[in-house]
């Protein structure tokens, strides 16, 4: 099953052996801020949406150590390096398969969905998000981590700024029953989703 959709970027052998060889070290740290975020909620299931060759969740697997990580990829090659090096670590929290921010084929719902720099690659954002709303649990948090638009330099606006989330895109994303909150971490941007309480209220 193809888990992508046209247009969207895929990543095939090469590229996705290119970018786990650069991506720990060359984003740690927004890693880091996803984490230290994450990990104040205290999560017992956590899902990763374009979980990538694993860097994110290996973080928060072993940080997190009675929390279920959860993980999903539209790639292969991304999903054996991210398993490959969780069985080489010796992590036994993650679970790890494909699948993409339209399908998602664990049963469970989650505390947590985060999306780390995957976000800017879906061409259907707003039906993806408003599908992963539906897998949080009562009282989860949709958490989506891009680079900042706005922070980006003009060299690395014209590199890179289409592998970013601008603070007028993130304003535009608006979702009944939902509240939304935006914080900017240096050239990090997080656009938080969260049940309302009078939604969960109404319910009993």
């Amino acid at each position: 099953m193809d888990y992508y959709i046209k247009g969207e970027e895929k990543f095939g052998p090469l590229s996705s052996r290119a970018y786990s060889l650069g991506s720990r070290r060359s984003l740690k740290g927004l890693y880091l801020v996803a984490l230290n975020k994450i990990k104040k909620t205290n999560p017992k299931t956590v899902l990763d949406v374009g979980a990538g060759p694993g860097d994110l969740a290996i973080l928060l697997a072993s940080t997190l150590k009675n929390a279920k990580i959860f993980c999903v990829d539209p790639s292969t090659y991304m999903a054996d390096i991210a398993i490959n090096r969780s069985k080489k670590i010796g992590i036994k929290n993650i679970y790890y398969k494909l699948g993409s921010s339209r399908n998602i084929p664990f049963k469970t719902k989650f505390d947590i969905i985060t999306t780390t720099l995957s976000f800017h690659h879906w061409k259907k954002k707003e039906e993806s998000i408003n599908y992963l709303l539906k897998r949080l649990n009562k009282n989860g948090i949709l958490m989506i981590c891009e680079f900042s638009y706005e922070k980006l330099t003009k060299i690395q606006k014209l590199v890179m700024g289409k592998h970013s989330l601008s603070k007028v895109e993130a304003k535009s994303y608006q979702f009944k029953g939902y509240t939304k909150k935006i914080n900017i971490y240096k050239n990090i941007i997080i656009i938080s989703f969260k049940k309302e309480l009078k939604s969960i209220n109404n319910k009993h």
